[in-house]
Formats: C-alpha cells, structure tokens, sequence
C-alpha cells in the first residue's frame, strides 16, 4: 500500500477515535506502529518481487491466466479484488484453525482495545507466509495490471477503517461490507462470539461459508497474554504458548 495514503489513513482515524471511540480500553498504539515499522520490508518490499518473479515464470511456461487484455478494465479489477479478498479470508480462517498460524496471529487479536493500528500489529513471518501464497498465486492466475494493483493497494486502506475504534456499523447491511463493529466482533474477548466473520472486506465470504455473525455490541477485545516491548512482538510465537486456544473450524462457543 502506498505509505502516504497509509499515513493519511491511520492519522485521519487516530484523530477520529480520540474523538468518537467506541471503548475507552487502554490500547497499545505506540507498539502497534513500531511493529508496523518491523513489518515494512517484507510486507512492501518481498512481496511485489515474489510475486512478479512467479508471474514472469508463469509467463515463459506459458500458463494462461482467468482474465484475459480482452476484458474490461474494470471486470478485469474487479475479478483480481474478489480473489485476493477470497484469499485472504481462506488464510484467515488458517490462522483461527492451525495451532502454529495462531500463535502468530494471536498478535494481531492480543490488543486490548482495536483501534486502526491494530490493523498492521501482525507477526512480521504473516507477510513472508502471503508473499509466498495468496499473493502470488492471485497474480499468476488473473496477472493483475498496474491500474488494477493500484486499486487494490487503495481498497486495501479501507481497513484501517473496519479496524477503528469507532462506533460504527451497518446494521442489516453488515454483510455488504466490513464494518468496526462487525470486525470487532471477531476480535470479542468473549467466547461466544468466537468463529465468525472472518472477512477483510466482503462479508459475504463469511455469508457463504457459513462464519456470519450480525455485529455485536462492540464488545471488549484482546487476550490475557500480550507483548510489552517490540522484542517481544518480534519474538511472539516463540513466547510461551499465549492464553486463549486457536478458534478451530466450526467452532462458534
């Protein structure tokens, strides 16, 4: 994602939650930007390289893509956005039911109060794992241009939105498109919102594959067990085995 926008985006929140937030919890916002910082390489850097090297070997075997220079443009967008949200959800719902993937993602949901920096408090290995297979298997299938990655790189900062601190929410909507409370829901403390909605952007994955939930009332989030300095987010799923098991599939309690 292009960092102005990405600053933008996360300053414009910040400024918004301070004012309007959702919970008053204690949240760790410092920590959440320097794991941010942590994560810049391999999630910006590694990523269009894997990916682009993949699609040009792809090219000289000479795999035929799903979309073609034939479509639209804007089918042609549309297309690659669907599959990367739809990869994205897959991966996510990996992360809730492997016990391995969950110690590192127990980083992202370990925050005691969401708010927009959570959405880049993730382990920085989460980066490496997608460069090496959502994100390139999407641009071999549907070779991606670069109008169509810019925007997605642009849809992408939408959530820091789904993320904030905000009480917001699109009631009967909620399955149209992500939401702060509806993602908040996902990160409850409480168990019994546990195993849903798992969506980046479109809920209607979650719809589909059976992990909708209507938005909660913007409950408490985060774990027991959290880091307290970046070396211990650096370190995370190495640390002893955090509090709260990975959330298996068909779990719902």
């Amino acid at each position: 994602m292009d960092l102005f926008l990405m600053a933008i985006a996360l300053l414009g929140l910040t400024l918004l939650e301070g004012r309007f937030p959702a919970r008053k919890d204690p949240s760790q916002r410092l920590l959440n930007i320097a794991i941010l910082f942590a994560r810049l390489v391999p999630a910006i850097f590694m990523a269009p390289v894997v990916a682009s090297s993949m699609v040009a070997f792809a090219d000289r075997l000479g795999l035929p893509a799903v979309t073609n220079p034939a479509w639209p443009p804007v089918a042609a967008a549309v297309a690659y956005i669907l599959a990367m949200d739809l990869g994205e959800y897959l991966f996510h719902r990996a992360q809730h039911a492997i016990p391995f993937l969950w110690r590192m993602h127990s980083l992202h949901h370990s925050d005691p109060c969401m708010n927009a920096t959570t959405t880049d408090r993730n382990w920085w290995g989460d980066s490496l794992i997608k460069a090496l297979t959502i994100w390139p298997v999407a641009a071999i299938l549907f070779r991606p241009s670069v109008t169509t990655l810019t925007v997605y790189a642009a849809l992408s900062a939408y959530n820091y939105f789904s993320h904030a601190n905000l009480r917001v929410s699109f009631g009967r909507l909620s399955w149209l498109l992500n939401s702060p409370s509806y993602h908040r829901t996902h990160h409850s403390s409480d168990p019994a919102h546990h195993g849903a909605n798992f969506a980046a952007l479109f809920p209607i994955f979650d719809v589909i594959l059976g992990s909708y939930r209507p938005a909660a009332v913007f409950p408490p989030t985060g774990l027991d067990h959290r880091p307290e300095t970046l070396v211990h987010a650096l370190v995370w799923p190495f640390l002893p085995e955090p509090e709260g098991p990975p959330v298996t599939e068909g779990r719902t309690t």
